[in-house]
């Protein structure tokens, strides 16, 4: 397999996003004092649970009720991330770890991805349900992932880098026209 991960059909563009800088931050969630602080200095709210919150440059993604994960869009950001996140939260237990190296993002996009994830999620993605702030931890085609909406047409998936390649295989062929029927 080459290392440019792209597949595309009539519905759908499956891309690699190759690595987007992944910061995880183990904290209390609740604590005002950091709240205020990631809403000052990333001008981004803290998400509330099984959410995500982004401004133009930045997702925040809640992964537990002690772990959010900080999101670039550019990788070269990480280390100077974690020294504005380790600077500003002195004073508050907290750990911050790059995750970058560990995670693999696919961009898929195609206005039927809510039928495509259908086939290997028990997550229910009606469009009421799963809406444009939602963040979920599950299980996709027998891989740990998470997903959120990133336009009405369009998602990012992300799974342990150790299954990129499984995990592209399996969304290739779940993408198949032959196999997709419009449900929602």
């Amino acid at each position: 397999m080459s290392d440019k991960l792209e597949f595309s059909n009539n519905l759908f563009t499956i891309t690699d996003l190759y690595l987007p800088g992944m910061v995880s931050i183990r904290t209390h969630l609740f604590d005002k004092k950091f709240q205020k602080i990631i809403k000052d200095v990333f001008k981004i709210n803290v998400p509330n649970k099984l959410e995500f919150t982004s401004n133009k440059n930045l997702y925040l993604a809640w992964m537990s009720p002690n772990e959010l994960l900080l999101f670039s869009k550019n990788l070269n950001e990480v280390i100077k991330l974690i020294t504005i996140i380790e600077d500003s939260l002195k004073g508050i237990e907290t750990l911050v770890l790059d995750v970058s190296s560990s995670r693999a993002v696919f961009s898929i996009k195609g206005s039927l991805w809510r039928e495509l994830l259908a086939k290997g999620t028990p997550i229910n993605l009606c469009p009421n349900k799963f809406t444009s702030t939602s963040f979920r931890r599950t299980r996709l085609g027998q891989v740990s992932t998470a997903f959120w909406m990133v336009k009405t047409d369009q998602i990012y998936i992300m799974c342990g880098r150790s299954f990129k390649e499984f995990f592209f295989e399996w969304l290739c062929n779940a993408a198949n026209e032959k196999s997709i029927t419009k449900f929602f």
